[in-house]
């Protein structure tokens, strides 16, 4: 835990400028820092990789909890910020709790336990913004913060399972499983598609059995 928390204050501190990670949305000073990951224990089952945080809900002044915070201080209020919308993300209307309403919901039905964070982290690929919100992301950018934090952080949580959020995520993955880390990949689709009825219980019911197949 110790590590973790020292990996990901590092990473929230991350003095990295839009040269060195191209097409990023960053503002450490202003509550604009990097973000996007989650955990409650280190030793998980499943570690849930998206591609990249979204942008800071600033119609709910979220970036006022960061402002002007820097090292253990900015670290402490993301997390605290995290919990709290876990905790309350069912009651939610708007549409930024899509994704997370979701996902939650997968993950219940994947693993058939309620304390979901007892057994599953959450990360991205890259753990910035992009400037525009449907922005691509630069691969220079992914490697960057692939080789400093994202494969430290599989190596401190040894997940049985890696939960890749769409195509792009899968595929970047798939390039570096067997030599950085040794886990089966399973892909998801982003949690903000909503399935179709007549498919999603057959999808997730395939995901689900994938899933218990390595957790034996």
């Amino acid at each position: 835990m110790k590590q973790l928390k020292q990996l990901y204050t590092e990473c929230m501190n991350c003095e990295n400028s839009d040269k060195q990670c191209p097409n990023i949305k960053k503002n450490i000073k202003n509550g604009y820092p990097p973000r996007g990951f989650y955990f409650e224990k280190q030793n998980v089952d499943i570690l849930v990789v998206g591609k990249n945080p979204g942008h800071i809900l600033e119609n709910e002044q979220e970036n006022l909890l960061y402002k002007n915070k820097s090292k253990d201080e900015l670290y402490s209020a993301w997390m605290n910020f995290r919990k709290k919308y876990y905790t309350t993300h069912k009651e939610n209307t708007s549409r930024s709790s899509t994704f997370h309403k979701n996902l939650y919901s997968y993950l219940e039905c994947f693993i058939d336990k309620k304390d979901i964070f007892n057994h599953v982290a959450e990360t991205n690929l890259i753990k910035c913004s992009t400037e525009e919100k449907s922005g691509k992301l630069h691969k220079i950018t992914i490697n960057e913060c692939y080789n400093k934090y994202l494969i430290n952080e599989i190596n401190f949580f040894k997940p049985k399972v890696i939960l890749a959020l769409g195509r792009e995520v899968e595929n970047h993955l798939n390039k570096r499983n067997g030599i950085d880390f040794n886990c089966k990949i399973i892909y998801l689709k982003h949690p903000s598609y909503n399935y179709k009825k007549d498919e999603k219980s057959k999808i997730l019911s395939d995901i689900k059995k994938q899933i218990k197949k390595e957790l034996k």
